[in-house]
């Protein structure tokens, strides 16, 4: 074998390196887009609304039994306002895409 078809060969297996990393890549991206997708907040949601309503309502009954301040009610109504916008504000943005 020559130098010549020993350097176009291992340009070739570098070739084919190159496109079944892209390929890889390619897949890996896909996957992460899916996972990113099924675990956002909104889609955990709409996807598993008993569940969700139940650990809202555990973790706002585990925080209001321990907390006895007057401050705190006026903090979760605020929390749960600025989530109320921001589902909104995003739903909006989502329909905007669309």
């Amino acid at each position: 074998m020559t130098t010549e078809e020993q350097i176009s060969r291992n340009q070739d297996e570098r070739d084919e390196a190159r496109q079944s990393l892209r390929d890889t890549l390619s897949e890996v991206n896909a996957k992460v887009e899916r996972a990113s997708e099924e675990l956002r907040p909104n889609h955990v949601i709409q996807s598993h609304p008993l569940a969700a309503t139940l650990i809202a309502a555990t973790v706002g009954y585990l925080i209001g039994s321990s907390i006895s301040s007057r401050t705190t009610v006026p903090i979760m109504v605020a929390a749960a306002l600025g989530f109320a916008l921001s589902i909104r504000s995003s739903s909006e943005a989502g329909k905007r895409d669309d």
